[in-house]
């Protein structure tokens, strides 16, 4: 099969990848014509198509080849987060959030239990004590 210079070694470089034995030899034959070690229609009848059928299968093997080698960004793709990963995070920041609800709140009872009246906005209404109001000169009859 190799007419002009050194045959092509397909299936060498597919080793260790699971590919059928079709797209195995269609590699090694298409590799071949490239490096003009078969001609288009000798390729063609190792594969058992036509011409045309052979330029398609050319022609797809080298645009999907060619898109391989387009340049991309550097360094990792970023990682999607599953849905999982996205829960555990919302439970995560909610613990965080509960942790200083509940701080707040023994710090709220120490302060009750040390200085009782401090928290008490109001002194008689807690202690079922009436208040008296202040009376403002202007509030009794004659003041100004």
């Amino acid at each position: 099969m190799a007419r002009r210079g050194r045959p092509v070694k397909g299936p060498e470089l597919l080793e260790g990848m699971e590919v059928s034995e079709v797209a195995r030899q269609r590699l090694t034959v298409i590799l071949q014509t490239l490096a003009g070690a078969l001609t288009i229609d000798e390729a063609c009848q190792v594969l058992g198509v036509n011409r045309s059928r052979f330029h398609d299968l050319r022609h797809e093997f080298l645009g999907r080849a060619a898109g391989l080698l387009e340049p991309r960004q550097p360094g990792r793709k970023a990682r999607q987060p599953t849905e999982a990963q996205l829960e555990i995070e919302r439970l995560q920041r909610e613990i965080v959030q509960l942790k200083l609800d509940l701080k707040a709140t023994q710090v709220r009872e120490e302060i009750a239990l040390v200085m009782p009246r401090l928290l008490s906005r109001k002194r008689g209404a807690e202690t079922g004590k009436k208040t008296r109001r202040r009376v403002s000169p202007r509030d009794t009859p004659g003041g100004s």
